[in-house]
């Protein structure tokens, strides 16, 4: 691993919110693999709640279908409800099933990412690295609270320069759309990058 890709969690505390105990021994035991080793395991939403009121962690790992309050919901309570110390606290959503309109409400809901299940540790790990060196502004208005979903407009995220999915779109186009060009004006920068993939 490339020193640019290293991050020490020894002292990082995370929460583990997931009704399956096996599903949580499995995150737990990937987590220790990178160091990460204070993990507390709660089994609904509402325990996950009560945790994060008690005492306040670096990383949250929280199923979508969690018992009590669903895993979207629990992150639309930390980014509106909780206290200002844990609104921003990174919180990343693992589910089984994502389609779209799931990727959709977790974007929503305000989660820093999703993951689909079975856990992948590279692609975890991938993640755990994106949000401790992220620079996405964390935006607080009236209909959305967490972190700024708009950065597929602008391209992909700095830390991922190449992008996550086949249509995600290049810096430039994004920068276009953000300068008010015409659709027919944006559609001539699309269509390249459209035959090309």
């Amino acid at each position: 691993m490339l020193p640019s890709t290293l991050i020490n969690l020894e002292k990082a505390r995370a929460l583990i919110a997931d009704s399956n105990s096996q599903a949580q021994d499995i995150l737990a035991s990937v987590l220790a693999g990178f160091g990460l080793r204070n993990v507390v395991r709660v089994n609904t939403g509402r325990e996950a709640q009560e945790e994060l009121r008690a005492r306040p962690v670096d990383l949250i790992f929280t199923d979508a279908q969690i018992k009590d309050v669903d895993g979207y919901d629990l992150i639309a309570w930390l980014r509106r409800q909780s206290s200002e110390t844990l609104r921003q606290t990174p919180a990343i959503l693992v589910s089984a099933h994502t389609p779209l309109r799931d990727v959709v409400r977790a974007r929503d809901c305000g989660a820093s990412f999703m993951v689909a299940k079975p856990l992948s540790p590279q692609v975890l790990l991938e993640r755990i690295l994106w949000v401790a060196r992220s620079d996405r502004a964390f935006i607080e208005c009236d209909v959305y609270v967490g972190p700024d979903r708009r950065w597929r407009n602008a391209g992909p995220p700095v830390e991922h320069p190449d992008g996550r999915r086949r249509d995600d779109q290049a810096a430039e186009i994004g920068q276009a759309a953000d300068d008010n060009l015409s659709q027919t004006e944006l559609d001539q920068l699309v269509k390249p990058q459209r035959t090309a993939a």
